[in-house]
């Protein structure tokens, strides 16, 4: 279950969205509220997918492994919805796929690009389009070709270990923006978090620490 929740919920790669909000020039209210519209669409449609993945791998067995399993799903659903749902199926998986990997492609270089600018002391200004600069372009080249060595190895485990520790990311998410965004003097009384939100939070917390108190008893 926490792989699930890391790997599909999305993990460190989040803090690239502030990359995004900067590049795009968003600022004010304005802009936040563009941002909830954004991350509510996207987190809407992650839940279904994720939710609608749980239900079908519970409900259908496969065999086999990497792509053979998709196109398995896809054969399985076809005989119950006809060749329209195989389809349907198999375009979806193919845009979860893609977009997953555009994501991460697209944002783990501004992690990579960043660090190295604020090690080298680099000022504010400096640091706006980090995707323009060598740091960033090399990490995308790292990222193509590095993952090849593990082409002829199982990296289930290896998965796993990742959806895990991406899924820790979520809880400590969840404290920093309770303790950042309730704070007037650090964000402005315009930009505080809501009761709502702030109650999202808690369950967030509340959730991860069942969980992770459950899977350390097991």
């Amino acid at each position: 279950m926490l792989g699930v929740l890391g790997g599909v919920g999305g993990t460190v790669t989040l803090l690239s969205y502030g990359y995004w909000i900067r590049e795009r020039g968003r600022t004010g209210i304005e802009g936040v509220k563009i941002c909830r519209l954004d991350l509510a669409v996207a987190y809407v449609m992650t839940a279904l997918f994720g939710l609608s993945m749980v239900v079908i791998g519970s409900q259908i067995t496969v065999e086999g492994k990497g792509a053979k399993v998709a196109l398995q799903l896809a054969d399985q659903l076809g005989a119950a919805l006809g060749p329209a749902g195989r389809w349907l199926f198999l375009l979806g998986f193919w845009g979860a796929v893609f977009s997953s990997l555009l994501g991460v492609w697209q944002s783990a270089p501004y992690l990579f690009a960043d660090f190295l600018a604020i090690r080298r002391g680099a000022p504010a200004d400096e640091r706006q389009h980090l995707a323009k600069t060598p740091a960033y372009r090399a990490f995308l080249v790292a990222i193509a070709l590095v993952p090849l060595v593990l082409l002829w190895k199982p990296v289930k485990q290896v998965q796993l270990a990742y959806a895990v520790l991406g899924a820790m990311f979520m809880p400590l998410a969840a404290l920093t923006l309770l303790v950042m965004n309730n704070r007037e003097a650090w964000v402005g009384k315009s930009f505080r978090s809501g009761w709502l939100v702030n109650a999202l939070l808690v369950v967030t917390l509340l959730l991860f620490g069942y969980m992770g108190l459950t899977g350390i008893g097991d």
